[in-house]
């Protein structure tokens, strides 16, 4: 499990903290099966093709929990920034400029 480990980290280019393996070696290792049952292909059991998966999942799990931490982060603004009209706004006169 280490050289899958090795080579998903060579194919990202960063180390994979120990939480993210384990949960993208889990997602990949059921894809993985997944697609042997579809195809029947050998090639899909190898160590090499589970780090591409590996891969594949730290990143999109990555980007996922950026993307809910965002839209907290956003939520949480609209809510420290909204406000309750308590009256009605007062009708602004229009002023015509003439043209010169």
């Amino acid at each position: 499990m280490e050289f899958v480990r090795k080579e998903a980290e060579k194919l990202i280019g960063f180390q994979i903290t120990d939480d993210a393996f384990d949960r993208a070696y889990i997602q990949a290792e059921c894809k993985q099966m997944y697609i042997y049952l579809q195809t029947e292909e050998t090639m899909v059991l190898e160590p090499w093709y589970l780090a591409q998966l590996i891969a594949e999942y730290v990143k999109s799990n990555a980007f996922s929990e950026f993307t809910i931490e965002l839209s907290r982060a956003l939520s949480n603004m609209e809510k420290e920034h909204s406000f309750q009209r308590t009256e009605r706004p007062k009708a602004l006169p229009i002023v015509s400029v003439s043209a010169q």
